[in-house]
């Protein structure tokens, strides 16, 4: 539904909005909240994640039902596996079956999909964009997945639909024409006000924090780079908040201490990361004392000698995911967590950075804006990458396009210069495969300002 790209919604009263949006995200989320939902959270709720046993038992059950539905319901790993899978029995066994590589992933997505509905439709829109290919979920894999991450949050003191959720969101749900007013919009049946991160600025921060006073939320979520730039102006101006948030979770993205410090400052609560930023992504989440776990029971992640990692993802029935040799680094943990939970300890190979680039008259830029322009021209622009070598200059590359349309790099310079100021230059290119290094959030910035043009090895130690 492209309600909120409509002159009706546009054009409509912000309470008229609020239902609108309301409807739109009932029709979208309600294969989330499903009665598999329920049952699952319930599942989840009982079972004792300090058990080793009993969690291996249910990772292992897990996989077996995953592999012969995969088996006999898609093309392309009956082809593959043929009678193999007798001897699989548990996560160990794994090892016996190929490696998938995401090349040919992509390439034969068609047959690997279990589902039928809708794969002309993905496979002509991934030719169009030269984006993967996105997975499609059965109603229980949404309904499991939600039901993951909601208890995780209850494990931390936050009930979803229950208590009230104030998340910060890189949506479009604020009309572009709209110059003043209220920069949120409210999702009834939810239980949730968002908070648009467009508008996380030193022009409407005031008001947002009056909002929130107003609103009174149980807890907040979203993106990060959001909410540690409202925390910042929270300090600064020693600005006390009148109500108490249980647990602020942030997703995405991986907050360095000294941001951590500065949010919950801020708000006087413990942040919790997660983070399942892409539908290849494991399930990663943050325990009591800090640690980050991959949660077992959504699949099962390998670590081989050239650190490289496999990930295979219960949650996916509708487009089975095994053994998929993802475009992520991450390293084990060998050592028991202090609180007590047995799904495996990781970390990323190197300390995350706190990415920014500089503007010549309006100071550091941070990568949440970036990705916001990244997110507005997704469709056309495949991957898109910010390289600064001098203050008074950026470059655009875009990945996937050799020769950039004239509209398309006019397009991309004016959100530039709206976010940067008008005293820079920006120059837009492409090039037909993506760069060989990466730095910074997901290869989105590179800052040569903030630090030296010299790539050093990703392998970490313990």
């Amino acid at each position: 539904m492209k309600l909120l790209s409509t002159e009706l919604y546009g054009n409509s009263p912000i309470y008229l909005q609020n239902l609108l949006l309301s409807f739109r995200e009932y029709a979208h989320t309600r294969k989330r909240y499903g009665m598999g939902y329920y049952r699952y959270l319930h599942q989840l709720s009982g079972m004792d994640e300090t058990d080793r046993q009993s969690e291996q038992k249910h990772q292992d059950f897990e996989l077996r039902l995953l592999l012969h539905h995969a088996a006999e319901n898609s093309s392309f790993y009956k082809g593959m596996y043929g009678s193999d899978l007798a001897d699989i029995q548990c996560a160990n066994d794994l090892q016996q079956l190929p490696i998938l590589e995401e090349t040919l992933f992509n390439n034969r997505i068609d047959d690997i999909y279990t589902q039928a509905i809708g794969r002309k439709k993905d496979a002509y829109a991934s030719a169009r964009t030269g984006q993967p290919p996105h997975l499609r979920l059965a109603n229980a894999d949404w309904q499991k997945q939600t039901a993951t991450v909601d208890h995780f949050k209850k494990q931390h003191g936050a009930i979803n639909l229950e208590m009230k959720r104030a998340t910060f969101d890189s949506g479009n749900f604020v009309p572009a024409s709209q110059k003043q007013g209220a920069f949120w919009r409210d999702i009834y049946y939810l239980n949730q006000r968002l908070y648009s991160v467009d508008h996380c600025t030193n022009q409407y921060f005031s008001a947002l924090v009056n909002n929130l006073n107003s609103f009174r939320p149980d807890f907040i979520d979203g993106l990060p780079q959001a909410i540690l730039a409202l925390a910042r102006y929270i300090n600064e101006q020693r600005i006390l908040l009148n109500f108490q948030v249980i647990t602020i979770f942030v997703e995405t993205e991986f907050l360095v201490e000294s941001e951590r410090a500065e949010i919950e400052n801020a708000f006087g609560c413990f942040v919790r990361q997660w983070s399942m930023k892409t539908e290849r992504s494991p399930f990663l989440s943050e325990c009591v004392e800090g640690n980050l776990h991959f949660n077992m029971r959504t699949g099962v992640m390998e670590f081989t000698d050239d650190g490289e990692v496999l990930l295979t993802r219960f949650h996916t029935k509708g487009t089975p995911l095994i053994r998929l040799k993802i475009d992520e680094q991450w390293m084990p943990v060998n050592r028991p967590c202090p609180c007590g939970s047995v799904h495996p300890l990781v970390r990323k190979p190197s300390k995350p950075i706190s990415a920014f680039l500089q503007s010549k008259s309006r100071g550091r830029v941070t990568s949440l804006y970036l990705a916001t322009i990244q997110e507005k021209f997704q469709q056309v622009a495949p991957s898109m990458q910010f390289v600064q070598n001098s203050i008074e200059a950026i470059e655009v590359w875009i990945s996937g396009i050799v020769i950039v349309p004239v509209h398309l790099e006019q397009a991309i310079i004016q959100e530039m210069v709206g976010i940067f100021g008008e005293d820079m230059r920006f120059t837009v290119k492409g090039r037909s495969a993506k760069p060989p290094h990466e730095t910074g959030p997901a290869g989105l910035i590179i800052n040569n300002l903030q630090f030296p043009r010299i790539w050093q090895s990703d392998r970490g130690t313990e």
